[in-house]
């Protein structure tokens, strides 16, 4: 098999191939798009939710088209929107007057729903989508948030529900204790019988002791009356005043108490706090004194209740020849002191002497 036949053959399983292909969509009656006669057209939507190229425009049921772009309205004068451009079969007769409606599924999917138009005529379309007239378009409910307003609404039905059961117990319950009413209304008749008779029997003790009664009356009043007598006007303002003089007194001790409030705090605050009156101050050096005094007698002590003998004010204390050193000591400062005074008396003269002739000291070198 040489090269040509095999070219030969080549080329006709490409032209069978391409008769094949052309029977096969003459057949099954669709053609690429470049190929179909479309007509376009841009709705306006305010909002456009899961809307992209390619998804499907249907009427009736029957896809008569496509999503071919999508854009915001930017146009002057116009209300903030999407525009959604379709491209529309020109095969098929679009009365004037339908409205394209977005519609979404439950799982998401979106397509745009021709309704059908009350024209006479056909929708007008543009040749290209830069001439495409724009029409308004509308979206439908969204299956998803009507579903959740559902969920909602059975939610209150059954709070609704819950609420009628709880009510139907109370009546239920109110029907088992009505077999109590009769006992209790008995109980009730009962009782205000005996109320009756009780006050049959007051009123029969009030009458047979009505002159005890009187007399205990009458003895009351005298006692009112002897006491009006007992605090005459005296008696009254000498009570008043006492009164007065126990609330001042009480205000005084009042405020000496409150004046000596930051004393109680200073001589109840913790020993790191600056005490802030001079008295706490006082308090608070007589404890570093006593604290001072405290370490002095433990550094004398020995721990066993005795004077610590090994130390250096203890030894001066108890030993007694560093107590003669010590006056010897003084002793000799004491003699050259005095030595010392006459070795300054003596300086002091001369000073004096040539203070008041300076030329002596000249005339005494040359008389030597």
């Amino acid at each position: 098999m040489n090269e040509r036949v095999m070219q030969f053959r080549l080329g006709m399983f490409v032209i069978v191939a391409g008769l094949v292909l052309t029977m096969l969509v003459v057949w099954f009656g669709e053609s690429p798009q470049i190929l179909r006669e479309r007509g376009f057209v841009k709705v306006h939507y305010a909002e456009a939710p899961g809307v992209l190229q390619g998804v499907s425009v249907r009427k009736s049921g029957i896809r008569v088209g496509e999503v071919v772009a999508i854009d915001f309205d930017d146009r002057p004068n116009q209300p903030d929107g999407v525009l959604v451009t379709l491209a529309l079969e020109s095969r098929f007769k679009i009365r004037e007057g339908s409205v394209p409606r977005l519609t979404r599924s439950l799982i998401g999917d979106v397509t745009v729903d021709l309704l059908p138009g009350e024209g006479d005529g056909l929708m007008k379309t543009g040749p290209s989508p830069s001439e495409a007239p724009v029409i308004e378009g509308e979206v439908a409910a969204d299956p998803s948030k009507a579903l959740a307003a559902a969920t909602k609404v059975f939610e209150s039905a059954g709070d609704t529900l819950k609420t009628i059961q709880e009510a139907a117990k109370g009546l239920a319950q109110i029907s088992k204790s009505a077999g109590r009413l009769d006992d209790f209304l008995a109980t009730w008749d009962q009782t205000g019988k005996d109320l009756s008779g009780a006050s049959t029997g007051i009123r029969s003790f009030v009458d047979e002791n009505q002159v005890a009664v009187k007399k205990a009356i009458a003895d009351i009043e005298l006692a009112a009356d002897r006491l009006n007598s007992t605090l005459d006007p005296a008696t009254q303002d000498a009570l008043k005043t006492g009164i007065a003089r126990f609330s001042a007194a009480a205000g005084r001790l009042d405020g000496a108490l409150a004046d000596a409030s930051p004393l109680m705090k200073d001589l109840g605050a913790p020993v790191d706090r600056t005490p802030t009156t001079d008295l706490g101050q006082t308090v608070r050096r007589m404890n570093r004194i006593a604290s001072d005094l405290e370490l002095l007698t433990n550094t004398l002590r020995n721990g066993r209740g005795g004077l610590n003998t090994s130390g250096s004010i203890q030894r001066l204390l108890t030993q007694s020849d560093l107590y003669d050193n010590i006056n010897a000591v003084a002793i000799s400062a004491n003699q050259a002191l005095a030595q010392l005074r006459a070795a300054l008396g003596a300086f002091r003269d001369f000073a004096e002497k040539v203070s008041r002739d300076p030329g002596a000291i000249s005339r005494g070198a040359l008389g030597r």
